[in-house]
């Protein structure tokens, strides 16, 4: 996420300049990588729709991410994005669509494509939104809250520390809750290959 000074938000680059991996994501997708997993992008980029961007400028950008991720010896397999935005000032992508998250088509669509097992799946994000897909998907969830502490309970992990309040209203009002909490992308990759392991070992279908 970038600081958009002109709207005085943060949001999503609009152009390969402003693009740039977070420090120790590519060694934690290297991790995944090396085990034989798919790693899947999915994501709303409704800067198209909204016209803050276009479509050849998020293929750049797209193309940075995978000459980054290789310069750490680490590879996306796909990337899915949906361009959609209901308020749209570009004729051609206002709708309300089925792949726009919280909305689960992408995951879908990404596990029809590539033949994935989305109940073998995980999907991790920083987003509500993120959470909301992948519960609706089948997934298991892991939600990255950075600074959070956690706890292991039966079957799950719980959150204590200053983000409680904010989860705590997302399972309220949608009634999910993350599967798990992890600090950072290194810990819920940790967190995957830990809790999969003894299943990979003796199953023949492809988690992600």
């Amino acid at each position: 996420m970038v600081y958009h000074p002109d709207h005085s938000l943060v949001d999503s680059p609009a152009n390969p300049d402003e693009f740039q991996l977070l420090p120790g994501v590519g060694e934690a997708i290297g991790k995944i990588n090396a085990v034989g997993l798919l790693v899947v992008v999915v994501s709303n980029q409704p800067g198209v729709a909204k016209g803050k961007f276009t479509v050849d400028l998020l293929d750049a950008i797209t193309q940075k991410m995978h000459q980054e991720l290789e310069a750490c010896g680490a590879t996306v397999d796909a990337v899915f994005y949906c361009l959609h935005h209901p308020e749209a000032v570009l004729d051609g992508y206002r709708m309300r669509c089925e792949c726009r998250k919280p909305k689960p088509g992408l995951l879908l669509r990404a596990a029809d494509e590539l033949g994935i097992d989305v109940q073998r799946s995980y999907m991790v994000g920083d987003a509500p939104t993120d959470v909301q897909a992948g519960a609706m998907s089948g997934c298991r969830t892991v939600w990255l809250g950075p600074g959070q502490t956690h706890m292991r309970g039966p079957g799950q992990t719980r959150m204590r520390g200053p983000g409680q309040t904010r989860m705590r209203g997302l399972m309220d009002h949608e009634g999910i809750q993350p599967d798990h909490i992890a600090a950072g992308l290194h810990e819920a990759v940790d967190l995957i290959l830990r809790e999969e392991r003894d299943a990979w070992r003796s199953s023949s279908t492809r988690p992600v």
